[in-house]
């Protein structure tokens, strides 16, 4: 039975990914000796930002983080609000007794701007961050399982990459996978379930819970 479903945040909850990419971008660039590509800016993803920054700036790591976490705060006002759906579908499964996680690759700074200003704080107590040593994705489900004494098949994971779907995978649970945004490319990898509206998903979480499409989502979405 379905116990708890976690979800990443960025290009699941809320449109992100090109704003990280921009404002890593912008404030980054200054303290690397080197052209900061989006390619380059890519290949540090799995890693959370101070990983990230390390990773391209050296020695000058400290300042340029500090100025990554000043613009990210001022640039993520433009990216106010989650998807549309994703505080409806949240607020149905807690209603249902759904417990609600949270595990992103961020690191907890990035995470609480994030959350604070998309609205979505309360809705997650349980959080577990990225590393910046390596990908440990796989790692905090492992995690969230064992604190939450849950079996694989009582836990969901909700995430938007291949890199979503390969942790999922390595730790034995079911990985949703949200496609529902235009401007992203569709993962395919394996066996995933995707998802091309959150509608789409709560039909399908209604139907893993027993309650047949009793519920279904309003037509203007939160």
């Amino acid at each position: 039975m379905l116990k708890m479903i976690a979800f990443d945040f960025d290009g699941t909850l809320a449109p992100t990914i090109p704003m990280v990419i921009d404002v890593f971008r912008r404030s980054v660039a200054p303290y690397v000796e080197h052209e900061l590509t989006k390619q380059a800016i890519v290949q540090t993803f799995g890693l959370n930002e101070v990983g990230m920054v390390k990773a391209v700036a050296g020695q000058r790591w400290p300042v340029a983080l500090a100025a990554f976490y000043q613009e990210y705060a001022r640039a993520h006002l433009r990216v106010s609000a989650p998807y549309p759906g994703i505080v409806t579908l949240l607020e149905l499964l807690q209603q249902q007794g759904v417990a609600l996680a949270l595990i992103t690759g961020k690191a907890a700074k990035s995470c609480q701007i994030s959350l604070d200003v998309t609205g979505l704080t309360s809705y997650f107590p349980t959080r577990l961050y990225g590393s910046e040593c390596q990908p440990n994705k796989a790692d905090n489900l492992r995690q969230l399982m064992r604190t939450k004494s849950l079996d694989a098949a009582e836990l969901f994971y909700v995430g938007d990459t291949r890199s979503d779907f390969e942790a999922a995978d390595t730790a034995g649970v079911q990985c949703l996978t949200a496609a529902w945004d235009p401007n992203q490319p569709i993962v395919e990898a394996g066996d995933q379930i995707v998802f091309t509206s959150v509608e789409q998903l709560w039909a399908y979480l209604q139907r893993r819970l027993g309650h047949g499409l009793v519920r279904p989502m309003s037509h203007k979405p939160r």
